[in-house]
């Protein structure tokens, strides 16, 4: 596990202390309405009150912020495994909430969206998503979002791979299975990225970018 000294290490181009503010995105994953209220863990409220306070910070320092999301009007594809219960899924969103609630929507100027089909759990497969951070230069990674099983520890791998430094949230991110969650954390989430808290990254980004 990464120190906060390594992680915010501003010569080290592996690390997020490397990049400024016009380098990182910050995503918010799956903060369907639905998951925050009803079923995403125990946790869920208390990790999007700091996602939204995250978000809030982020726009302030001029980092972009991407809203990750499931497409409810959209079908799983054909071969998705557990194809029903997806289905199902998506028309209970339909019904109850799929939006995002307001707190993490007021001021979206700046703001963008992108949307995958329901089975696809990575982020970064969300048509679009890709080619907008290549344009826009972002070589720095920072996930929060619903669940930590899912699409955020889907997406880190899937961001690593693909050359993102990745950090996760991890008081920002919430799963059904508390000891779940715990384990990705520990186990994973550090292994090819980083893990921190919301205050952490705060702290240690704004020394890192001072005088910049």
């Amino acid at each position: 596990m990464a120190t906060l000294a390594a992680t915010f290490n501003t010569a080290d181009k592996t690390a997020p202390g490397h990049y400024g503010p016009s380098q990182t995105a910050l995503l918010l994953l799956d903060f369907h309405t639905m998951f925050v209220q009803e079923f995403g863990g125990p946790s869920a409220r208390a990790a999007f009150k700091v996602a939204a306070t995250m978000r809030a910070w982020a726009k302030s320092k001029g980092i972009q912020v991407i809203h990750c999301l499931n497409d409810t009007n959209a079908l799983p594809f054909p071969t998705c495994k557990d194809i029903d219960m997806f289905t199902n899924v998506i028309a209970s969103m339909n019904s109850y909430g799929s939006e995002e609630p307001a707190e993490i929507l007021g001021g979206t100027e700046g703001d963008v969206t992108f949307t995958r089909r329901p089975g696809i759990v990575s982020a970064l497969k969300s048509p679009g998503l890709d080619d907008f951070l290549q344009q826009k230069g972002i070589k720095s990674l920072v996930l929060t979002g619903l669940s930590t099983s899912g699409c955020v520890m889907r997406t880190a791998v899937t961001a690593t791979d693909a050359e993102f430094v990745t950090t996760v949230l991890s008081d920002a991110c919430a799963d059904r299975d508390e000891d779940t969650h715990d384990w990705i954390v520990r186990k994973i989430l550090n292994d090819r990225g980083y893990a921190v808290t919301a205050a952490e990254f705060q702290e240690g980004f704004a020394k890192a970018n001072e005088g910049k």
